[in-house]
């Protein structure tokens, strides 16, 4: 699980005591999307252990909800608190340690940003683009809010293996992403370039391509640095209806413009607009129009 993310891995119990089954619980690591990664952990330490390593580039974010683990990063301690959460960023490779002592436990998860994925994503090349303070192990600590740690709490308790889960994992991975992202909005700093404040031309963009027929609330709030619930509000704020709403008479609109050149097929319509069903597609093509795609209607709005 290490090897995935860092190199040099020690895991080393205290003098004296035995590194046979050190740690019990269960621990999972999941590639929620390529180059994002969520730890869950649920243990309890039987000996004082010191964990070093090296750990790649990346943004980390940490949550924790139960123990209180001891890390460093580089020259940097943090100990973290049940109902609180870290992010850092990591510019470079640095070393890393976590202490801890025999009996504690630990309900956790963590998340590394890969630059990979902040690229893609994000439209960053590095981690601390995304902070307060532009620099190598620039952090700060936010509260999560209580249903993302039951979320967190439910998911550590299950299996991976099933594709719901699979889907699940993508999906809390993201809301952890949003909040946090939104913690650090509220913090007195400039929007990165290309977040925040161009929030409306991306949304367009991504409207126009197609592409937000394919992206939940939650990703496009996490990609435009902001929660769903401030992407909702402003959204709502600028265009008086709600994004959902919106996005489904964009998405019909653009489509009944493609359907009146009759080369798109209703199958194709209905896939291009987001819908998994041509039946439902059907449905709401005829609630927004007033006809079936069928009769390929002259739109002009």
């Amino acid at each position: 699980m290490a090897r995935a993310l860092t190199s040099d891995h020690q895991c080393e119990p205290a003098e004296g005591q035995s590194g046979d089954g050190a740690l019990i619980g269960n621990m999972h690591l999941h590639e929620a999307q390529p180059g994002l990664f969520m730890r869950l952990n649920r243990v309890r330490k039987r000996a004082d252990l010191m964990i070093r390593s090296r750990i790649e580039p990346s943004l980390k974010i940490a949550v924790v909800w139960r123990g209180e683990p001891k890390v460093s990063f580089g020259p940097d301690s943090h100990a973290l608190a049940p109902g609180r959460a870290l992010c850092i960023a990591l510019d470079e490779v640095t070393e890393f340690a976590l202490k801890s002592v025999k009996g504690a436990q630990e309900h956790s998860a963590i998340l590394s940003l890969t630059p990979a994925w902040l690229k893609l994503h994000m439209g960053v090349s590095r981690a601390s683009q995304l902070m307060p303070e532009a620099r190598h192990l620039a952090h700060y600590v936010w509260q999560p809010s209580a249903r993302l740690i039951e979320r967190l709490e439910e998911f550590s308790r299950q299996r991976p293996g099933t594709l719901a889960l699979r889907l699940g994992i993508e999906s809390l991975a993201l809301e952890v992403i949003s909040e946090c992202l939104a913690a650090s909005a509220s913090l007195s700093h400039p929007t990165p370039e290309g977040l925040g404040e161009h929030w409306a031309a991306r949304l367009e963009d991504w409207i126009h391509s197609g592409e937000a027929a394919y992206l939940s609330q939650a990703e496009m709030a996490a990609r435009l640095g902001m929660s769903v619930r401030q992407l909702q509000r402003r959204y709502r704020d600028a265009y008086g209806q709600t994004l959902a709403q919106d996005l489904r008479r964009r998405q019909l609109t653009q489509v009944a413009h493609l359907l009146q050149d009759r080369k798109l097929s209703i199958e194709a319509a209905a896939e291009l607009a987001g819908y998994r069903s041509a039946a439902n597609f059907a449905t709401a093509f005829r609630r927004q129009f007033g006809v079936p795609p069928s009769q390929r209607p002259v739109v002009t709005a």
